[in-house]
């Protein structure tokens, strides 16, 4: 009996206990931790809970107003080649590309006068001060215009205006485009050289000095006035250059030799190099009367007292002429057998087109040597026209031979070899 009572008060307290826990109040109940759950905050706290709005501290440590976690490294140097718009905080690894010591430093120069382009708007040349005493002449290429149809305005042959943006993108003196005016590259053997550089817009190969009526269009001739205004400038401006290098490509090309005259004469100390740039094929046959359309005759007497009739002439007889005036002037060429650009206008001269391109200027070039002249020739092989404002001046291979190495010899006044492709 009493073990009876016994188990009966214990189930009795174990309910008691039971039912005391269902309704009684909640024991250890956990409190919320207030702070920063950011873990890339300097004030990070792990056992936070809860976050209060903009609590969290972050690190600046260059004090630039951008927090360390949201900079992005890289090179912020315009003028670099791995320049990163994005970039927040500069990493010192900027490429910079070499630049010239005299840098590109191009000036505008307007000479007025009667100098124009052949539609009447306004001519203007450039120049560039390096070292005073080595001077290159550049004259540009643009077509030429001798005929009714080549001498539309719209649609014709030739450069009519030049555009005065002066170093834009395309243009020639843009310094990260190829060629002789990227002074940028340290293998341009001209990066430091003084230039004077002679737009064309009149298609007279820069020689002639008539307003002529063609069936389409009157065309203003002022070549030669303004190739005089560029020259005037160069004689005036380095006075004490003691290396002066004439060139040009394309209807550029042709005035090279005779400036080379005029340079030997106002230099007669200085050592005169003349570089005809993709004309070495062309030839007239006395189709059109090139001379009284430019009125040859008269501009011709201002470097020759004698000179070769420009209706019967070909590349290699301007060299002669200019070799036979001063016997020490250094020439070299450069050409493409099938250099397109001039075999359409050997078309246009009313040529045989039965004479490839290729023979005439073989032939042009074994002339010049037959006249007794050292002439450094450089013959690549395909349709391009000219190089010295292209890319390919620094990459161009032929028969084994950069052509930039070989140029940059030439210019050095190095004796060097021809380079003639063999599998033209």
């Amino acid at each position: 009996m009493a073990s009876t009572s016994t188990h009966i008060i214990t189930v009795l307290m174990v309910f008691s206990m039971l039912l005391a826990g269902c309704t009684g109040e909640k024991i250890d109940e956990t409190e919320d931790i207030v702070g920063c759950m950011d873990n890339q905050a300097i004030n990070y706290d792990p056992d936070a809970t809860v976050e209060i709005s903009n609590s969290c501290e972050y690190a600046d440590s260059d004090n630039d107003g951008i927090r360390d976690v949201d900079e992005i490294l890289g090179c912020m140097d315009s003028e670099a080649t791995n320049f990163d718009s994005l970039a927040t905080d500069d990493d010192g690894a900027c490429l910079i590309p070499w630049e010239s010591e005299y840098g590109v430093n191009w000036v505008q120069q307007f000479p007025g006068g009667d100098c124009e382009c052949a539609d009447g708007t306004e001519w203007f040349f450039w120049s560039r001060d390096a070292n005073p005493s080595k001077v290159l002449l550049y004259f540009e290429g643009g077509g030429a215009c001798f005929e009714d149809q080549g001498c539309k305005y719209q649609g014709g042959t030739f450069k009519t205006s030049i555009s005065s943006d002066g170093p834009a993108v395309g243009s020639v003196f843009n310094s990260d485009l190829g060629g002789i005016s990227n002074f940028r590259n340290p293998a341009n053997p001209f990066a430091d050289w003084s230039m004077v550089y002679v737009p064309y817009c009149t298609g007279d190969i820069h020689l002639g000095n008539a307003v002529t009526e063609y069936a389409y269009a009157e065309v203003n001739h002022s070549g030669h006035k303004n190739s005089q205004a560029a020259y005037n400038f160069l004689t005036s401006h380095f006075t004490d250059a003691s290396e002066i290098f004439v060139t040009g490509s394309s209807a550029g090309s042709f005035p090279a030799p005779f400036y080379g005259i005029l340079a030997s004469n106002s230099y007669p100390d200085a050592e005169i190099t003349v570089f005809n740039d993709g004309s070495g094929g062309v030839y007239t046959n006395g189709t059109y009367d090139i001379v009284s359309n430019w009125n040859l005759n008269e501009t011709m007497g201002e470097f020759l007292d004698e000179f070769q009739d420009f209706n019967f002439f070909d590349s290699a007889d301007m060299v002669i002429q200019s070799w036979n005036h001063d016997n020490l002037i250094r020439f070299g060429r450069y050409d493409n057998t099938e250099d397109d650009t001039m075999k359409y206008f050997n078309a246009l001269l009313g040529n045989d087109i039965r004479i490839t391109y290729s023979s005439q200027v073989f032939a042009s070039e074994q002339k010049i040597e037959e006249a007794g002249i050292d002439v450094s020739g450089f013959i690549a092989p395909g349709p391009d026209h000219t190089i010295l404002g292209s890319d390919r001046f620094y990459t161009l291979e032929v028969e084994g031979v950069l052509f930039v190495d070989w140029f940059t010899a030439f210019v050095n006044g190095e004796n060097i070899e021809d380079v003639h492709c063999t599998n033209c």
